[in-house]
């Protein structure tokens, strides 16, 4: 496992590799069907959607040493308030590394999506630039787009996922 990736913090954020105990707070977040607007899979209904996908981000931690991260405020420790973070990905054939940031309604406007995924940026080049690197957001995702271009990413492609057609950004 990558010791600075699975437990580190920005200057209003802890963000830490999932664990199972993490139940609730996955579902919380995958529930809302504002934060799951633009999903391919569309919001949680139940428990056992959550362990499922809590099961495999242990799995993407155990096996490759990242994945996603909950997100903690710095100054509400324990309220976990967004998921941020990097996870292995096959697109098109390729193995990449999938970008991924979803938060609380009440948090959004305040940087955290950019502070965190910056840092999973950074930390993504530092230990495996070998890896090409993407954010998958739906067109109409404006908020998710404006976060991907603050850090610097551009428009690559367009991908057709379960159906749904998507943009591919990529580090500029």
């Amino acid at each position: 496992m990558l010791r600075d990736y699975a437990r580190t913090t920005t200057d209003r954020l802890l963000l830490r590799a999932v664990h199972e105990s993490d139940l609730d707070a996955v579902f919380t977040l995958h529930s809302d069907p504002a934060t799951n607007r633009y999903s391919r899979r569309g919001y949680m209904e139940t428990l056992d959607d959550a362990r499922r996908v809590l099961g495999l981000w242990l799995e993407d931690w155990a096996r490759d040493g990242v994945g996603y991260w909950l997100v903690e405020r710095l100054d509400a420790p324990g309220a976990v308030v967004g998921l941020s973070g990097l996870r292995y990905k096959e697109l098109e054939g390729q193995r990449v590394l999938n970008l991924a940031y979803r938060f609380a309604p009440e948090t959004w406007g305040s940087g955290f999506a950019t502070e965190a995924s910056r840092l999973a940026l950074s930390l993504a080049a530092r230990y495996l630039p070998h890896v090409p690197l993407v954010a998958i957001i739906h067109p109409n995702n404006s908020a998710s787009i404006r976060v991907a271009e603050r850090l610097g990413m551009r428009l690559d492609r367009h991908v057709t996922e379960d159906g749904i057609q998507n943009r591919v950004y990529v580090p500029g």
